[in-house]
C-alpha cells in the first residue's frame, strides 16, 4: 500500500511542474513596461490599478504583413 501511494504523489508532481511552466510562460508574455508606467502613473495621482487581465506583449510585425 506505501509503493502505490509513493507511486501515485511521483506521478502527480509531473502535472505540477507542467502547470508551473506554463504560468511561467505567461508571466513572460506580460507586458512588463506597460504595466509598469500605469502603475507609476496611477500612483502619482493617488490611485491604485488592480489588473484583472494583464495586457500581453504584441507580436512584432513580419515584413510581409506590413507591406
Amino acid at each position: 500500500m506505501f509503493l502505490t501511494v509513493l507511486l501515485s504523489a511521483c506521478a502527480s508532481t509531473q502535472t505540477a511542474r507542467s502547470s508551473d511552466k506554463t504560468l511561467m510562460q505567461r508571466q513572460t508574455d506580460v507586458d512588463e513596461v506597460y504595466v509598469g508606467y500605469v502603475n507609476t502613473v496611477a500612483k502619482l495621482r493617488g490611485t491604485r490599478v488592480m489588473w484583472v487581465h494583464l495586457p500581453k506583449k504584441k507580436a512584432p510585425e513580419t515584413i510581409a504583413a506590413a507591406r
